[in-house]
């Protein structure tokens, strides 16, 4: 009988662990004294997800969560959505991010400044997280900005971090990110000089996930200055990237792939202003950059079409012809991973997909 109740016991703490924490004590808590045990079993990883509750219930959730619970749970997810109320900051004023010692997981949506200032200190205590994910609509000042952007990149303990800012990344020129062993890097709005400038202070890398904005970049440097500089790192450990590119540019593009030689997935996504940038041939010598290259996805978009009836001969675009460039190409034959290729005008664009 007890092998059945280890078993039937391992089975049910396996279901807990698909559900949210909020669910497992409203359908199990208190049924009987077996039930209470399994629901606060130390094994137990719960995800608790706050965002969806609804004010009235909140106070008395965070109560039950903080009194009862908090050492069981492993994901943890709060949201200022800009329709409810202010939960994060409400979360706080109850609690302290450093109780939750087993947590592996936070995702905090629509934070604000001061929040994110007040969490970033608290989350260092935590040895166990792993995964941090941020988002937010509110325009910072740039010192604002910058404080934030140096406290979230310099957390040694995280190893996927996912930072989704309303505006364009940025950090003093003074200070160092020195100690950022994250592994997993995904970030909006960062332009291509400070990306280059961070990323030899990331020596874990190996998945990059970057939205690069093209304001303060390094297409607006004089030829010169990007001449000096052709002198790069290489960052070998980087096996992963995705790429959103707006406007497009040459030199960054080519200088970007150069530093990442040792990636064999690769995700691309830009808008370009040439029926030169489209085709098969000027993407296949860009990316034997990367040698070891075994997957590509790319979507290229080009607002370059004109209406029906206004074409000339040199603007005139044929979908079919661009796509053949690629279905024939052995080099993408051997990395397109299910080999689809397509591309359609949708009003004055064209968009060509391969994945």
């Amino acid at each position: 009988m007890s092998c059945f109740e280890d078993l039937s016991g391992e089975i049910l703490m396996a279901i807990f662990e698909y559900m949210n924490v909020e669910d497992v004590w409203k359908i199990f808590f208190n049924m009987n004294s077996r039930l209470n045990s399994l629901v606060f079993d130390s094994r137990l990883r719960l995800a608790a997800d706050i965002s969806k509750i609804e004010k009235l219930n909140f106070n008395q959730f965070c109560l039950s969560l903080i009194n009862i619970n908090f050492s069981n749970i492993f994901t943890l997810i709060l949201s200022n959505h800009y329709n409810r109320y202010p939960q994060i900051r409400l979360f706080l004023l109850q609690t302290n991010f450093n109780i939750f010692q087993s947590l592996h997981s936070l995702t905090l949506i629509d934070i604000n400044h001061d929040e994110l200032l007040e969490i970033a200190k608290q989350i260092k205590q935590l040895p166990f997280l792993n995964y941090f994910h941020i988002n937010t609509h509110e325009i910072f000042r740039d010192k604002e900005l910058s404080n934030v952007t140096y406290a979230l990149l310099n957390q040694s303990n995280i190893r996927v971090s996912i930072l989704s800012f309303h505006e364009k990344l940025q950090w003093h020129e003074t200070e160092t990110i020195s100690s950022c062993n994250t592994e997993v890097l995904s970030l909006d709005f960062i332009n291509a000089d400070r990306l280059f400038s961070l990323l030899p202070n990331c020596p874990r890398l190996r998945s990059l996930s970057v939205t690069l904005d093209s304001r303060n970049s390094l297409s607006k440097l004089t030829t010169e200055n990007i001449s000096s500089s052709t002198a790069f790192n290489a960052f070998t450990q980087i096996t992963c990237l995705r790429l959103c590119f707006r406007p497009f540019d040459v030199s960054t593009l080519d200088r970007l792939l150069n530093s990442v030689p040792s990636v064999r997935r690769c995700s691309i996504e830009t808008l370009v202003y040439s029926t030169d940038y489209i085709r098969s041939t000027f993407w296949t010598l860009l990316l034997q950059q990367l040698p070891l290259l075994e997957r590509i996805r790319l979507v290229v978009r080009g607002w370059f079409v004109l209406k029906a009836g206004n074409n000339t001969n040199d603007e005139k675009f044929d979908e079919t012809s661009v796509i053949d460039s690629y279905r024939y190409d052995q080099y993408w034959l051997n990395r397109a991973y299910k080999h689809i290729f397509n591309c359609h005008i949708e009003s004055s664009t064209a968009v060509l997909e391969i994945r």
